[in-house]
């Protein structure tokens, strides 16, 4: 087994604990209980049941593992154990970037990994397999590159009576690298999606496996946050996904852009292959052997190293394959191929705050690093930039930059998501998260990227919070309206507020912030100022297109 233990870092992993497990249920209970010991694809695992009903097993493979002539392949079946295995704590996190000495350390950081990673974890509280609870699946966020199914506690969502599932897959250069070769040898004809791959495959194993644990295989929710909420966009228009969710939640992330073609140039440059082919070279080394054969013999932290120090060199996260993707997440949904499932998606109101310092340092800083920004993000439109983003100095053009930064990235994706629902039958329901969690320095922060995370699984403590009666409330209020959706398809209820679905008419959405409650119209001047720009850039494109096609 490789990699295990490359590191040691603090642990947000959520310990099992409870009382000691029972045995299989002996023949003949009617109905039959959901006990410490599940047989599922593979063999028998051991959780552990709680006191409180709540029962946990981690460390479920769903895969093989994605070791030697595994690695970069697409995920291959349950290798089967002997015995029973124990699924009573956390098995490492995929192969990824320590601390980086940024905001997210403490929230993303993993006590093991390995390059032998797909697992799950699966949370319950139904008492019989025939329950059929609604199932949730969580796919964790951090940017396809960091991360771990198992920083997320399952006790309040449970409580409200669904069965939880949260997953790891493959990340960063292990994940997402497309090849030539990785290609060829591949019967789906395809390379550099493998990390998506990955969700598939454990959505898979949920809907053979999920009514061990008193689940529902016909009624699962598919949710993630940010690079999670990305990956679950392109799963509503990924072709070998349909059929395994029913519902989907999107929580600032969502794939509607420019994206890069594994064989073919786009308008982001060089294709995926010829980016795995300048990322292989780097690994290999001047005149090294670059053959699958060499570079799966390499260790994975020199795979790791390598793409630390030349990120650029592994450019292309998610693309279109061919396989996972057959066009642009965009342009499936305006032909309306995409999974004709309700949808619960949204954005918080300061996604910059805390993030853009992660990704915008090339541009340099304030007035000028503004600038800059603008003429990569709104070039089309920059004459306009400054009445809806005013930089009359460097204090006033770094809070417009935050500001832009977390419209271009998330809120304004989740509003082409919400009207590109228009193309099938399926409501979409936006929200808009306000609420500034009371975090050292809460008021630069405000409502931050991510922020909304420990309010919807009640880890309010996350980032350094000191949650008060108000947090909690907030909290059993969005975890109530989260489960709602996935057990119904539609967030309304009795003893919820109304959340009318969006439509380009209506433009609705909800607020969770000081108050909980119905508006129109978030942030219009500046989510079409954004609209302009981008579809200006894609005219221009095309046209550059049509003129290199003609003869």
């Amino acid at each position: 087994m490789q990699m295990r233990t490359l590191t040691t870092l603090a642990a947000l992993a959520i310990a099992a604990t409870g009382c000691e497990p029972s045995g299989m249920p002996e023949e003949a209970s009617e109905p039959a209980t959901v006990a410490a010991e599940v047989a599922v694809t593979g063999g028998v695992v051991r959780g552990v049941l709680g006191e409180d009903g709540l029962k946990q097993y981690h460390d479920i493979p769903f895969a093989a593992p994605p070791v030697g002539e595994r690695r970069w392949a697409p995920p291959g079946p349950v290798q089967p154990w002997e015995g029973v295995r124990d699924a009573a704590a956390p098995g490492p996190a995929c192969v990824q970037q320590g601390e980086q000495g940024g905001f997210y350390d403490a929230a993303t950081a993993v006590a093991t990994m390995d390059e032998d990673c797909l697992t799950l974890s699966v949370w319950t509280r139904a008492q019989h397999v025939d329950e059929r609870l609604p199932t949730m699946v969580w796919i964790h966020g951090g940017g396809l590159t960091v991360g771990s199914g198992d920083a997320y506690p399952g006790e309040l969502l449970t409580a409200k009576g669904v069965v939880l599932v949260t997953v790891n897959y493959r990340l960063g250069p292990f994940g997402f690298l497309a090849l030539a070769d990785l290609t060829a040898e591949n019967a789906n004809g395809a390379s550099g999606n493998q990390g998506l791959q990955d969700q598939i495959t454990a959505l898979e194993w949920v809907r053979d496996n999920i009514a061990g644990f008193g689940g529902d295989p016909g009624n699962v929710t598919i949710f993630g946050e940010s690079a999670g909420s990305m990956s679950v966009s392109i799963l509503q228009a990924s072709p070998p996904a349909r059929g395994l969710f029913h519902r989907i939640i999107g929580q600032s992330g969502g794939l509607f852009g420019p994206m890069t073609f594994r064989d073919r140039s786009s308008v982001n440059g060089d294709p995926a292959e010829a980016i795995g082919a300048s990322f292989a070279a780097a690994l290999a080394g001047e005149g090294g052997d670059t053959s699958l054969e060499a570079l799966r013999a390499l260790s994975a932290e020199h795979v790791l190293a390598t793409y630390l120090a030349n990120p650029t060199l592994l450019s292309a996260l998610a693309i279109v394959d061919g396989d996972v993707l057959e066009d642009e997440v965009e342009a499936v949904f305006e032909a309306g191929q995409q999974a004709n499932v309700p949808v619960l998606i949204g954005s918080n109101a300061d996604e910059g705050t805390a993030l853009m310092p992660y990704m915008a340092g090339g541009f340099g800083e304030g007035a000028a690093g503004f600038a800059a920004y603008v003429e990569t993000t709104l070039a089309e439109v920059k004459d306009e930039v400054g009445e809806h983003y005013p930089a009359g100095d460097d204090q006033q053009a770094t809070a417009s930059w935050m500001d832009l930064f977390g419209d271009a990235l998330f809120t304004y994706p989740m509003r082409v998501w919400a009207r590109a629902m228009a193309t099938v039958p399926s409501d979409a329901y936006l929200y808009w998260f306000t609420w500034a969690p009371p975090i050292e320095e809460s008021e630069r922060y405000g409502a931050f990227h991510a922020a909304e995370i420990g309010y919807v699984f009640g880890n309010l403590e996350l980032f350094g919070a000191t949650p008060t009666d108000a947090d909690r409330a907030l909290s059993e209020r969005m975890a109530t309206i989260w489960t709602q959706f996935a057990r119904t398809g539609n967030p309304n209820g009795e003893g919820l507020p109304e959340w009318p679905a969006y439509t380009r008419e209506n433009k609705a959405y909800m607020e969770f912030g000081e108050t909980v409650g119905a508006k129109t119209g978030l942030r219009l001047a500046k989510m079409d100022l954004i609209e302009r720009a981008w579809t200006k850039r894609r005219e221009n494109a095309q046209a550059a297109t049509d003129a290199t096609a003609e003869p």
